[in-house]
């Protein structure tokens, strides 16, 4: 991990982003539910946070990613109309950054509507201490993908994120290596992740398109109404996810050696659990 303080020389307009960093659910105020419903599924939450943009989340800290469910406390949609306008599912796509400033300058170089560089923070009890955790951000504008949100992330504080009690879940999620989207229009949309990401990132397919960047392929396909629809996560054991499920009663199916949730019994987010590759997948945490 690189000094707080010290920034890399300005990445090139061509370089894509180094690794993914997150996927954001909007829960709006029912936060209270969702931290129900996700614990069901099997994962372990950190404990609430509160953002100094006034949004509230809680995180499912995986490998080197992390899935985010962000709301605002009731009666506190204001605070954040960007969430408060947005359906509840999955909302954000989230690209981790080294530096935030040159993140920018190189997607505007390539075309992107993004906007500036934006700083917030949010306090972490780590080992009995309250410290702040600490990112910058740069977003695109808003309806700039009729999907959802897509930005990048630079962890100043990764530390306060990836930490050993928060990684170990009962369902033996290890890491997040798959979302998929669709749109209306293939070629904006595939023209907006190539000015976000540089054209290396992505690949035409038939149908749509794919974008990699690791440890995740986001599959984006054609289709009538807009909508991140789904995440895809790899498990140490497939059959542990369906006992646990079991278990708590929740429903799902089967596909090949995979577990599938339904949108319904996730916020809207069709959850696909699959077995780990061989070896470790993506880079470590910042």
């Amino acid at each position: 991990m690189r000094p707080q303080n010290a920034r890399p020389a300005p990445m090139p307009a061509s370089s894509p982003p180094a690794a993914f960093d997150h996927a954001a659910i909007a829960v709006r105020e029912h936060m209270d539910a969702a931290l129900g419903v996700f614990a069901r599924l099997g994962f372990v939450l950190t404990p609430r946070g509160h953002h100094t943009l006034g949004s509230i989340n809680h995180l499912i800290v995986l490998g080197t990613t992390y899935v985010e469910l962000i709301g605002f406390p009731p009666g506190q949609a204001d605070v954040r109309p960007e969430l408060r306008d947005a359906p509840i599912g999955l909302n954000g796509l989230v690209f981790r950054s080294a530096d935030a400033d040159a993140t920018h300058a190189a997607a505007s170089a390539r075309g992107a509507p993004v906007t500036a560089v934006q700083s917030f923070s949010r306090p972490v009890d780590a080992d009995g201490v309250s410290r702040d955790a600490r990112f910058r951000t740069v977003r695109t504008a808003p309806g700039a993908s009729p999907s959802g949100r897509l930005y990048f992330c630079e962890h100043l504080t990764p530390e306060l994120v990836w930490r050993p009690e928060w990684q170990d879940h009962p369902n033996g999620a290890l890491e997040l290596v798959g979302a998929q989207v669709r749109v209306p229009d293939v070629a904006a949309e595939s023209a907006l992740y190539r000015a976000l990401l540089g054209a290396g990132a992505v690949a035409d397919v038939p149908g749509g398109f794919d974008v990699t960047v690791p440890p995740v392929t986001i599959a984006v396909r054609a289709g009538p109404q807009p909508a991140m629809t789904g995440l895809t996560l790899q498990v140490s054991d497939p059959p542990r996810v369906r006992e646990w499920l079991a278990r708590t009663g929740v429903g799902c199916t089967r596909d090949a050696d995979a577990v599938v949730v339904p949108p319904e019994e996730a916020f809207g987010v069709s959850f696909r659990f699959g077995p780990a590759p061989a070896a470790p997948v993506g880079p470590a945490p910042p």
